[in-house]
C-alpha cells in the first residue's frame, strides 16, 4: 500500500457561506439547492440528502439564546465555539433562539439530523453525533469570519450519510507528523463530516507508538524517517489525548500496526525478531540498500517488500511480540477495529503468511476487537466480521465477499493521495495512476458498485511528504470529494455543482489554515 504499493478547536469550519450567484445554476446541476425568493444559494459540502427551501430569511442579532438537550455535550460545545468565532454572544433573551434537540424517535440513523431555519434555528437528531453534524451544516450557512450581522436563509434540511466509513489515512510512519498537526487534521475532517482517521503508525522507516513492554520500538525504531531526519514517536498518553480530542469531534482513530511485513523499524530495534535467512539472503524487489548487515539496521529509504517478522523460524517469539503489541494498542484505542496491515509479504515468508493472519485474528478476537487488514490478508481464515481494505483496483476480492466480509474502499487509482493532483506534479508517485489522481477522478468513484462496502478512505503515504504544507497540498481539496462521495447518494452527486459549492468554501478553507492545492476546476476567488 504505498509508493510501491503502500507506499482551538475549529472543528467545524468547512463550510459554506450563502454565496449570491448572479447566474442560475443549471437544472442538471443537482448538487446545488436554490433557496428563497432572494435568489441565494444554499450550498453545502457534502451535499445533503434533502433540502426544502423557504421563502424568507432569518437575521441573527448580536446576542442569541441557546437551548440544548442535556445529553448533547459535543454539539453544544461545537455551537458555542461557532458563535464565539463569529463574535455572537449568548444570553437569555427573546431575540433569537438556537435549539439543539435530541429526539430518539427521529429515523435518520446515528449520524443524521434535521436543520430547520424559520423564526429560529432548530437542529434535531437522535444522537449528539447527529446534532454535531447539524452544527457543521449551520456553520456552512454562515460566513467564515466575523461580520456586522448574519442573515440565514429559511430552509429545512433532512440529512444522513450514505456510508458509515468516511475516512482519511495519514502515514505517520514514513515521515513523522506532530500531535498538533494530527489535531488540526481532525478539526478539518470534522468540518466535512469525515469520521475515521486511520493512522499508519509503523513501517520500515519508523515505529511511532510507545509500547511499554518493548520500549526500544519507539526509542530506537522511532528515531528516523524516510530521507533521514530525527523521526519521533507518540507516547501512549499523547495518543489517548488525541483519541479523546477526536471523539469530541465525532472522529474515530483507527491504529495500524503493519504486520508481518513493513517491520524493519521493529527488527532494527530488536534484531532477534529477524530470521537468519532473511539477514543473509539477497535483497527482494531491487532493494539494494538493505543487503547484508543493513538487514538489521534502521532504514531511511523508500523501497518496500524486504522486511518480515520471522513467523516460520521463530513462531513463539513472533506471536508473543504481536500479542504484547496489540494488547497495548487495544488499551489505548477504544475503536472496534485493529488494523494489522498484512500486505506485501516477503517471498520467503509467504508459505506461513495465511497461518500468520489466521493466528493474529485469534489474538485480535481475544482482545474483543475485530480485524481490519489490507486485502492480501483475505488468504487467512479470518472472521466474517472482519473488514478488508481494498487498495488494488484489480484484486479478486470475491472469495472474501463470499464469506460475508465487508470492504473499506481505497482503490489506488481513485484515492491514493500520495499521487499527484495533476500529471507530473513533483514529488508524487505514479505507479498506480500515471496521470495523477485529480479532483474529478476522486469524485468519480462510485462506491455503490461495491455492495459490501462500508465506505471509502483516502490514504496518503508519506515517503515523499515531509512537512505539513505538502501533506495539506496532497490531501486537500481531494478529501472533500471523498467526503461527498461517502455522504451523498449517487443521484445527488454532480461534479460541476460540487466544484461551485467548493468554490464558495474558500474562506472556510483559508480560516482552517489549509494549504490546499488550487485545483483549476474550482473557481477560487
Amino acid at each position: 500500500m504505498s509508493p510501491m504499493l503502500k507506499t482551538t478547536i475549529t472543528f467545524f469550519a468547512a463550510f459554506l457561506l450563502l454565496a449570491c450567484q448572479p447566474e442560475q445554476i443549471k437544472q442538471q446541476d443537482t448538487g446545488s439547492h436554490s433557496t428563497g425568493s432572494q435568489g441565494k444559494q444554499v450550498q453545502l459540502v457534502p451535499n445533503p440528502a434533502m433540502v426544502k427551501p423557504g421563502s424568507g430569511q432569518l437575521t441573527l442579532p448580536s446576542t442569541v439564546s441557546v437551548s440544548a438537550s442535556p445529553d448533547a455535550p459535543d454539539s453544544l460545545a461545537a455551537l458555542g465555539e461557532l458563535l464565539a468565532q463569529l463574535g455572537v454572544s449568548q444570553s437569555p433573551n427573546d431575540n433569537a433562539i438556537i435549539r439543539l434537540v435530541i429526539d430518539p424517535n427521529l429515523s435518520l440513523g446515528e449520524e443524521g439530523y434535521q436543520l430547520a431555519i424559520e423564526e429560529n434555528v432548530t437542529i434535531k437528531a437522535a444522537t449528539d453525533t447527529g446534532l454535531f453534524y447539524g452544527v457543521q451544516s449551520l456553520r456552512q450557512l454562515l460566513p467564515a469570519v466575523p461580520q456586522a450581522s448574519y442573515t440565514l436563509p429559511q430552509v429545512f434540511i433532512s440529512d444522513q450519510p450514505q456510508y458509515a466509513w468516511r475516512g482519511s489515512m495519514l502515514d505517520v510512519a514514513r515521515n513523522f507528523f506532530s500531535l498538533d498537526y494530527l489535531k488540526q487534521h481532525v478539526d478539518r475532517m470534522a468540518a466535512f463530516k469525515l469520521n475515521k482517521l486511520h493512522l499508519h503508525l509503523t513501517d520500515d522507516q519508523g515505529w511511532r507508538l510507545e509500547i511499554k513492554s518493548w520500549p526500544k520500538l519507539a526509542t530506537v525504531g522511532g528515531s528516523t524517517q524516510a530521507g533521514g531526519g530525527p523521526g519521533g514517536y507518540y507516547t501512549q498518553e499523547q495518543m489517548r489525548e488525541l483519541v479523546d480530542y477526536a471523539a469530541r469531534r465525532q472522529v474515530e482513530i483507527i491504529p495500524e500496526i503493519d504486520l508481518p511485513g513493513h517491520t524493519q523499524a521493529a527488527i532494527a530495534s530488536y534484531n532477534e525478531l529477524a530470521c537468519d535467512y532473511v539477514v543473509n539472503s539477497p535483497a527482494q524487489n531491487q532493494c539494494t540498500d538493505v543487503t547484508g548487515a543493513a538487514r538489521l539496521a534502521l532504514y531511511e529509504g523508500t523501497c518496500v517488500g524486504f522486511s518480515a517478522l520471522c513467523t516460520s523460524e521463530k513462531p513463539d517469539l513472533t506471536y508473543q511480540f504481536v500479542r504484547d503489541v496489540l494488547t497495548e494498542v487495544a488499551a489505548i484505542f477504544p475503536t472496534k477495529y485493529l488494523h494489522i496491515g498484512g500486505d506485501e509479504v516477503l517471498n520467503e515468508e509467504k508459505a506461513s503468511f495465511a497461518g500468520f493472519i489466521t493466528e493474529v485474528d485469534r489474538i485480535v478476537a481475544s482482545l474483543d476487537r475485530e480485524l481490519l487488514a489490507w486485502e492480501e490478508a483475505s488468504v487467512g481464515d479470518i472472521r466474517a466480521s472482519s473488514l478488508l481494505q481494498l487498495w488494488n483496483d484489480q484484486y479478486n476480492i470475491q472469495p472474501a465477499l463470499d464469506k460475508g466480509i465487508h470492504l473499506v474502499l481505497s482503490p489506488c487509482s481513485y484515492t491514493y493521495l500520495d499521487h499527484g493532483n495533476y500529471d507530473g506534479q513533483p514529488n508524487t508517485y505514479t505507479w498506480c495512476a500515471k496521470q495523477g489522481i485529480p479532483l474529478a477522478r476522486v469524485y468519480s468513484l462510485t462506491p455503490e458498485d461495491y455492495p459490501q462496502a462500508v465506505g471509502v478512505e483516502g490514504p496518503m503515504w508519506s515517503e515523499l511528504v515531509r512537512d505539513s504544507a505538502t501533506a495539506d497540498n496532497r490531501m486537500w481539496p481531494r478529501l472533500t470529494a471523498i467526503a461527498e462521495v461517502t455522504w451523498t447518494p449517487k443521484q445527488q452527486r454532480n461534479y460541476t455543482a460540487f466544484t461551485k459549492r467548493l468554490s464558495a468554501l474558500q474562506g472556510h478553507l483559508d480560516r482552517l489554515q489549509i494549504q490546499y492545492y488550487p485545483e483549476p476546476d474550482v473557481n477560487w476567488r
